[in-house]
């Protein structure tokens, strides 16, 4: 916790005598009495002392009007100190005491009760700079029951000498409440700290943080029961996902590590060693469906010795499998998995340079009625099939809704299509812009590039096929292929880690260009299994067919996504105390390159889209390259980080 800064000004308000008269005279109102100090004295002398109204004036700017009893300012008076500052209200015993009101110079103010020429009592101070108690004084301390407001928000509750100390409630600015106990302004015993976002702690608190035991709870059903340290689960606790999961044992810094258990929804359970919330190490996962596997795990899947044992027989009889493990199957698929590689890299050797050329000379004829779009799609990592079902979708997509059945090539690198589709590598992506460079009107048609897969800090996009390793595409030969094609107008987009750093060399007026992450981020939803990439999903699937342009769907996109990082963020952490900033590591910022001249020329051919009936986009001509799978599934939640 932050403490709240106080800006409180005390008042030294020891008054005490200000001096007596030098000499004894006969009542004389008409002339001054100098006192000890150097004070003038105007007023009536009863028996030789000060009694009854009068004033005294100083050299230094300090005067009192008001009552004097046996020469000691009492009742009503006004005080001024030489500082400026001026008190206004009652005297007793030639001091402050009952009610007053003290201006300070600075415009701070307080009304309220005086004792011996201390601020006691009940009173309001309110600094003049934005702070105002309410409440309970001593010493000229806030001390007992008060309300505070200022920078950070108010508070009500207990004070003591000035610190906020026992039980309150604080309401900070930003929306966060804490009810609970304080000292020394700190957050200090039992409390309930609540955020806006709907995140709570509640339980113990040690010098502002949560320490000790409590429960911690996250919106859309995560919670962990046990000690913190910090904020952070640490010790003996139970995590509990948004999807029913429960994680139990020993915690260190916000993980399950060490031996412990995890229960999924559907009544699966795992006992074992763990690491960061994942079977890690040996254990025993009993399936819902009665399979049980004992053995070795890695981050959660089998790896090492183990045996897996079926509640029913197999398709061929087998009960049991036992071995080895690697990435979750026995080692014997991968040697298949290897032999697949091996045959495929032969295939490609042989079929590739037919497949390339077929492709190429089946761009159908451009359309003269109107401004045409050409479509090339590229599916760079053969190693996960995300891609590959990213690049069908989107291709099936524009045939259908933007008229490039005919004008839309696949390169894709795939272990399931290398038989059948052009291979997509440096030379293929340059052929294939120049293909379809002398098939559109240079100066009016528009190409959609479209590439997704891994990125790298060195501004190169992966290439490559299981077994066969190929050169990556650079964002500067990506930029000279276009500008050598002459293609005036392009959409380019790139969903790959750092894709941003493309930008700079495929700017210029007549190019949009879309990335799916800024320069220096990563960005997310590559798993194999998956049907898309994060990117993928949201840009294509949810926004671009509610969308009026592509630059409006990037938008929504760009919406999405933030909303599901950070879906993944609360998913995979177990507390955020600081309240990350949004613009950390744990988000992509996609990325858009604009300009009037090409934001002009698509509106024209959006027009043209509007104005065509959804029939009329199946143009005639052949599908170049493979036709166009059918619509995927949603893609499922598995994250992978793609770089």
């Amino acid at each position: 916790m932050t403490r709240p800064s106080l800006a409180i000004v005390w008042f030294g308000l020891s008054i005490g005598l200000l001096g007596s008269p030098v000499s004894v005279r006969a009542a004389d109102e008409a002339q001054a009495l100098v006192t000890p100090d150097g004070g003038r004295y105007f007023g009536a002398l009863v028996d030789g002392k000060r009694h009854g109204p009068g004033r005294i004036e100083w050299s230094n700017g300090a005067s009192f009007d008001g009552g004097f009893r046996e020469g000691l300012f009492s009742g009503k008076g006004r005080l001024r100190f030489p500082t400026g500052d001026v008190y206004e209200g009652d005297f007793a015993k030639g001091m402050e005491s009952g009610r007053g009101r003290l201006t300070s110079k600075s415009g701070a103010v307080y009304e309220g009760e005086f004792r011996d020429g201390v601020l006691a009592g009940t009173g309001r101070y309110d600094s003049g700079n934005g702070t105002v108690y309410e409440g309970e004084f001593k010493d000229s301390f806030y001390h007992g029951k008060g309300r505070i407001v200022g920078a950070f928000g108010e508070y009500a509750g207990e004070f003591q000498l000035g610190e906020i100390s026992g039980k309150g409630e604080m309401r900070f600015k930003d929306g966060r409440t804490y009810v609970g106990d304080f000292a020394h302004g700190d957050f200090e015993g039992k409390g309930r700290l609540a955020y806006p976002s709907g995140q709570i702690f509640e339980g113990d608190f040690v010098a502002g943080e949560f320490t000790g035991s409590g429960v911690a709870t996250w919106p859309g059903g995560m919670w962990h029961a046990g000690r913190f340290r910090n904020w952070r689960p640490e010790g003996p606790g139970i995590f509990s996902d948004d999807g029913g999961t429960t994680y139990e044992g020993r915690f260190a810094n916000g993980e399950l590590t060490g031996s412990g258990r995890i229960v999924a929804k559907d009544g699966s359970r795992y006992e074992g060693e763990t690491r960061n919330r994942m079977p890690h190490g040996n254990g025993e996962l009993r399936l819902a469906n009665g399979n049980v596997y004992r053995g070795g795990f890695e981050f959660g899947v089998f790896a090492g010795q183990g045996t897996m044992t079926y509640a029913t027989p197999q398709s061929d009889g087998r009960t049991r499998d036992e071995g080895i493990w690697q990435h979750g199957r026995l080692k014997k698929e991968h040697e298949e998995e290897r032999r697949l590689a091996r045959a495929n890299v032969e295939l490609a050797l042989y079929k590739q340079p037919a497949l390339l050329a077929d492709a190429l000379r089946e761009f159908a004829p451009r359309d003269a009625r109107g401004i045409n779009m050409y479509l090339l799609a590229v599916a760079g990592d053969g190693s996960q099939e995300v891609f590959r079902r990213e690049v069908e979708f989107v291709r099936k997509q524009f045939d259908m809704d933007f008229g490039t059945r005919g004008r839309s090539l696949v390169l894709g690198n795939s272990r399931n299509t290398v038989g059948r589709v052009p291979l997509a590598t440096v030379t293929s992506i340059r052929q294939a812009i120049s293909a379809a460079s002398a098939a559109m009107d240079k100066e009016q048609d528009i190409l959609f590039l479209y590439i997704t897969s891994h990125g790298s800090k060195e501004r190169e996009i992966t290439l490559g096929l299981t077994g066969m390793d190929l050169p990556p595409l650079s964002a500067r030969e990506l930029g000279e292929a276009l500008k050598e094609s002459g293609i005036r107008w392009k959409v380019v987009v790139i969903s790959a880690c750092y894709a941003g750093g493309f930008i700079d060399d495929l700017r210029d007026s007549r190019t949009l260009v879309i990335t799916a992450s800024r320069h220096d981020r990563r960005s997310f939803g590559c798993a194999d299994e998956n049907d898309f990439t994060y990117f993928g999903r949201a840009f294509f699937k949810e926004a671009l067919p509610k969308a009026a342009s592509f630059q409006d769907a990037y938008a929504k996109a760009d919406r999405l996504i933030t909303e599901w990082e950070d879906g993944d963020a609360q998913r995979n952490r177990t507390s955020d105390s600081a309240g990350a900033s949004k613009d950390d590591e744990r988000h992509s910022l996609p990325q858009m390159e604009d300009s009037p001249d090409i934001r002009n020329h698509l509106k024209k051919w959006w027009a043209q889209i509007a104005a065509t009936p959804k029939n009329a986009h199946s143009a005639p001509g052949p599908a170049a390259g493979t036709a166009a799978a059918a619509l995927p599934p949603l893609g499922r939640s598995s994250r992978g980080s793609r770089q």
